[in-house]
């Protein structure tokens, strides 16, 4: 189709005049070229979108549709206008995430995309800030509802999400779910991988499978400070384990001995970490009970803390979950 065609079939459309065949034509012309490629104009933009959206929220999709864009955001390097209307006409039949869109139908939803080289901060309305890591988008509704606060990610990001008890934020990716309250995380699932992971840096999350059609028996755990899960989106298994760098989350300087020790049971430096990290440790047999530490921690990762400790006591430890497990000969050999 010439460009003379292709304008006389959009002006049907936006008459809302056309055929299925000439409607079907225009939607899969826009899903390869982006509106800010092709030539329509602001005005035909704003029609279209509003027709799109129209359509869509009537039928409850599950996933982004994108569009306007705020004059003010236009100006960003990363920020681009498309349209997800493909979504649902691709997937009508595929199983509606937990996680239904929550705006009102004047509402325009948006969509930021990071092309540069580096992370990006995405402030939201409620105060809370995304930073969104390269190659990712995120979606969300200029206005978020009376009942949650969602958003759709497609890739990276870090939240730190601004308390609202009345209004959950959540976390769409269409396999998982991920809901706060008001906490700090990231959330990791790009399109081509085989796998979905959210790790939490601060607060409780709870994470779910998105396209469960048992609602009263889903998957999903509860994660707290230095946890994670990996989520197979094959298999829908989720696996719990340890970040790889866990942070402090108690002070140093609130715990009994800090993290300088000297003669102090093994078990109560076991203890100390266990406040700081929020991890749970525990000690699988009476091996330690004789053993004392001494030693300066500080500046250490974790691991490198419990590596010393445990070279120092002759025990080991390994790790099972969200947990750590101390065992071994001890002190009295």
């Amino acid at each position: 189709m010439n460009q003379y065609d292709f304008q006389k079939t959009l002006k049907k459309y936006l008459a809302g005049q056309q055929t299925q065949e000439e409607e079907d034509f225009i939607l899969e012309h826009l899903k390869n070229n982006p509106l800010n490629e092709t030539p329509v104009f602001e005005d035909e933009k704003a029609v279209i979108g509003k027709r799109i959206k129209k359509k869509l929220v009537a039928n409850t999709i599950a996933e982004p549709i994108v569009v306007r864009l705020r004059p003010y955001l236009a100006a960003a390097a990363s920020v681009l206008v498309v349209i997800g209307f493909w979504f649902f006409f691709t997937n009508k039949n595929t199983p509606e995430t937990t996680a239904a869109l929550d705006f009102l139908p004047d509402d325009s939803v948006i969509e930021i995309k990071n092309t540069s080289g580096k992370s990006q901060n995405v402030p939201l309305e409620d105060g809370s800030i995304v930073i969104l890591q390269k190659n990712s988008s995120i979606s969300y509704p200029e206005h978020f509802g009376k009942k949650n606060r969602l958003v759709y990610l497609h890739g990276e990001a870090f939240f730190q999400i601004k308390r609202n008890p009345a209004k959950p934020f959540i976390v769409s990716t269409g396999t998982l779910v991920t809901k706060v309250l008001g906490t700090s995380f990231t959330v990791k699932s790009y399109d081509e991988s085989a796998s979905v992971e959210v790790q939490v840096k601060t607060g409780r999350v709870s994470v779910y499978e998105g396209t469960a059609k048992n609602v009263v028996n889903r998957n999903g755990v509860i994660l707290t400070p230095n946890q994670r899960i990996v989520f197979d989106k094959k298999s829908k298994k989720i696996e719990l384990s340890i970040i790889e760098n866990p942070m402090l989350v108690v002070p140093v300087s609130e715990t009994e001995h800090g993290f300088t020790f000297s003669e102090v049971p093994v078990k109560n430096v076991f203890s100390a970490l266990e406040k700081s990290y929020g991890i749970d440790i525990v000690l699988e047999n009476d091996s330690t009970d004789s053993c004392l530490f001494t030693g300066d921690l500080n500046g250490l990762t974790l691991f490198q803390q419990l590596d010393l400790i445990c070279q120092s006591a002759n025990i080991t430890y390994e790790r099972r979950g969200t947990a750590l497990f101390v065992q071994g000969a001890g002190c009295d050999i």
